[in-house]
């Protein structure tokens, strides 16, 4: 049975010139695609283009080159994007990293929660905002009790809630999370990846999901893409990437998980990268669905799955 492509990514690029000689290369001819109703992780450290490739595929920054279809719409074409500009504002969502910049301070959870369904006036579900609002929130794991709340009155572990619950009341099809749990406990961070997964299950919603803890994402996850210097240097199944990384950047990557045994975490050896090894190429697939970055050798894939 053949997936339905929901987000098509090509040759996608994105510069941030900081001086009229000086660029950052942030993502660099990134390839990829997403199936409708799976959770596609994307992996790498800090600064390696994964927040960039976000913001892009929402339309926050417009790219130097590449294309992004959504549902087969070129959302990089601002007459395309126009002509479809209601269906993708509200059929995708976004939860941001920094919960306290994306919530205005000055409206209280109630309204933050329900202000994309006034905004583009929808009927809320349940009869009145407050009411929608209320049951997002028992959705997330919070007491109606906040919603009279400021966000400055909660903790960064709720104010990522309220985030997550004002994307979630649109009832989008595809969700980009950007490290959704990086501020949450632990108790909290299961509670809301398993609700992900519940959304995934029940509700065949499709996620992009960024986040820097490897087993978060091992668990989470149907496939994973993993990013380097604004490269994409390996996208695998997860199981299949997690068994048999096969980049050296990725063997680090994993390397560096913590293990719970204290003694084999005594004998675990950290790999390293050798960054003389990462250059121009592209991704090829060495077997099924798994693609690797490796030099030019006559033709080459571009990641589709």
């Amino acid at each position: 049975m053949c997936k339905e492509v929901l987000v098509d990514v090509k040759h996608l690029s994105h510069h941030f010139h900081l001086t009229k000689k000086a660029v950052i290369r942030a993502v660099d001819d990134v390839s990829f695609q997403i199936f409708e109703g799976e959770i596609f992780g994307l992996v790498g450290e800090s600064g390696s283009g994964k927040s960039t490739v976000a913001r892009c595929l929402m339309n926050v920054y417009e790219p130097q080159a590449g294309t992004i279809r959504y549902h087969g719409i070129n959302i990089c074409n601002k007459k395309e994007f126009q002509k479809n500009r209601k269906m993708l504002q509200t059929r995708r969502q976004i939860i941001f990293q920094d919960s306290t910049s994306s919530l205005n301070q000055r409206m209280k959870v109630a309204d933050i929660i329900s202000e994309p369904m006034k905004i583009h006036h929808m009927t809320p579900p349940r009869g009145s905002c407050r009411e929608e609002a209320k049951f997002q929130m028992k959705y997330v794991g919070l007491d109606e009790s906040f919603l009279d709340r400021y966000p400055s009155e909660l903790s960064g572990g709720q104010r990522q809630r309220v985030a997550i619950a004002r994307a979630l009341s649109m009832e989008p099809e595809f969700l980009v999370a950007d490290e959704p749990i990086a501020s949450l406990d632990v108790s909290i961070q299961a509670q809301v990846v398993n609700l992900f997964r519940h959304l995934q299950q029940e509700h065949g919603f499709t996620f992009l999901f960024i986040a820097h803890d490897l087993a978060m994402v091992e668990y989470l996850c149907d496939r994973v893409g993993v990013m380097y210097h604004g490269r994409l240097v390996e996208l695998a199944p997860s199981k299949e990437l997690f068994s048999n990384p096969l980049h050296g950047y990725t063997k680090m990557l994993l390397s560096a998980i913590p293990i719970p045994d204290p003694i084999r975490e005594r004998k675990r050896k950290l790999l390293l990268y050798d960054e003389s090894d990462f250059g121009e190429g592209a991704l090829r697939e060495v077997s099924p669905g798994h693609f690797v970055l490796q030099p030019e050798k006559g033709g080459h894939s571009d990641g589709e799955a």
